[in-house]
C-alpha cells in the first residue's frame, strides 16, 4: 500500500492514436487497483468524453463546463478539486470531460501569449496536488492528438503506460508520439532550465489476436525498438471485452454476466498481472519518493 508520507502515482495513458484502446486501459486498470485496495482518481483529458461515458455519465447533457477541467485551463481554479465526482464504481472518483473541453486548446496558448513566463504545461501538474493526498493512484485518460491538454497530462504524470496494439500503422504512429513528445520536452521544459523524468514508461499490448500471423512480426519490431519497455503483458481481444464496451463498461464489469467464462478469465488475468506490475513499479516510486523527503528533512 501506499506509504503514509508518499503521494498518489500519477498515471499518463496515451497514444497519438485513436482507437488503441486507451479509454478502456484506463478504465479497467483502474478498476483493478480498487479491488487491490486501492482509492483511484480517474481524469478524462478527452474533449469527446469516453471516459465519462463508460462510467454512464452523458457528456453532452449530464456535464457543464464547471464540471470539466476547463475553468482549471481558464485559470478561474487552481485546485482540481471543484470538479470531482463519485462514480457507481467502490473506490474511484472522476473528473469528467464534454466536448466544451476543446476551449483549453484556445485558453492555454491565449494565457501564454498574455504572459510569457505562465508555463503552460504545468496547469494540471500544480492542481493535482491536493489530490495526490487524498488517492493512491489518480489515472488520466488523454486525446488522441498532442494538444495543449495532452501535454499538461503527460508533464503532471510519474508515469506512462501507452497502449499499443501490434500492428504496422500503430507501430509507425507510437514511434511519432515519441518523436514528438522529445522535441517537446527539449523545447518547453529544458530550454527553461528544467527537467522532466518519469518513474517508468511501459508500452502495453492491446486488442491482441492470437491467430494473427501479422502480429507476430510487429511483435519482434516493437521488442527491437522498445527493449524492457514493452510489458511481457498482452491485452487480448476477446468477446468478453468487446461485449463490455457495447454495455459501456469493461471486463470487471462483465464478472456477473459474462459471456463466456473462458474469455472473461483471459481479459481479467492479462489486466490482474497489468495491476501488480502497477502496483510494483509505485512501490518503488514510492520508497524513492519518502527516501528524497526523509533525507530532505
Amino acid at each position: 500500500m501506499r506509504p503514509q508520507m508518499a503521494t498518489a502515482c500519477t498515471l499518463c495513458i496515451g497514444n497519438f492514436k485513436g482507437g488503441v484502446s486507451k479509454t478502456t486501459t484506463a478504465a479497467t486498470l483502474a478498476q483493478g487497483l480498487t479491488l487491490a485496495g486501492h482509492r483511484v482518481l480517474l481524469i478524462d483529458c478527452d474533449p469527446q468524453g469516453s471516459l465519462t461515458t463508460l462510467f454512464g455519465i452523458l457528456p453532452d447533457s449530464e456535464v457543464a463546463p464547471e464540471d470539466t477541467l476547463l475553468p482549471l485551463f481558464n485559470g478561474d481554479q487552481d485546485d482540481v478539486g471543484y470538479a470531482i465526482r463519485p462514480t457507481y464504481w467502490d473506490g474511484i472518483d472522476l473528473i469528467a470531460a464534454a466536448p466544451v473541453l476543446f476551449g483549453a486548446e484556445f485558453a492555454l496558448p491565449a494565457r501564454q501569449m498574455n504572459d510569457q513566463a505562465f508555463e503552460f504545461w504545468r496547469v494540471m501538474d500544480l492542481a493535482l496536488d491536493n489530490a495526490r493526498d487524498a488517492y493512491d493512484f489518480i489515472v488520466i485518460d488523454t486525446p488522441p492528438s498532442l494538444s495543449y491538454v495532452t501535454i499538461n497530462a503527460l508533464m503532471a504524470a510519474d508515469g506512462i503506460v501507452m497502449p499499443l496494439p501490434p500492428s504496422a500503422l500503430d507501430f509507425a504512429s507510437s514511434a511519432q508520439f515519441w518523436n514528438l513528445f522529445s522535441d517537446l520536452t527539449s523545447t518547453l521544459v529544458r530550454a527553461r532550465g528544467g527537467s522532466k523524468r518519469f518513474a517508468f514508461v511501459d508500452v502495453l499490448l492491446t486488442k491482441v489476436e492470437t491467430t494473427d500471423a501479422s502480429a507476430i512480426l510487429v511483435k519482434k519490431w516493437l521488442s527491437a525498438a522498445y527493449a524492457d519497455k514493452l510489458l511481457q503483458i498482452e491485452i487480448p481481444k476477446t468477446a468478453a471485452a468487446i461485449a463490455g464496451s457495447a454495455e459501456f463498461g469493461t471486463v470487471y464489469d462483465q464478472l456477473k454476466n459474462a459471456p463466456s467464462a473462458r474469455t472473461l478469465k483471459r481479459a481479467t488475468d492479462a489486466f490482474d498481472r497489468l495491476v501488480d506490475l502497477i502496483e510494483d513499479q509505485a512501490q518503488m516510486f514510492w520508497s524513492n519518493q519518502t527516501e528524497r523527503l526523509g533525507s530532505a528533512q
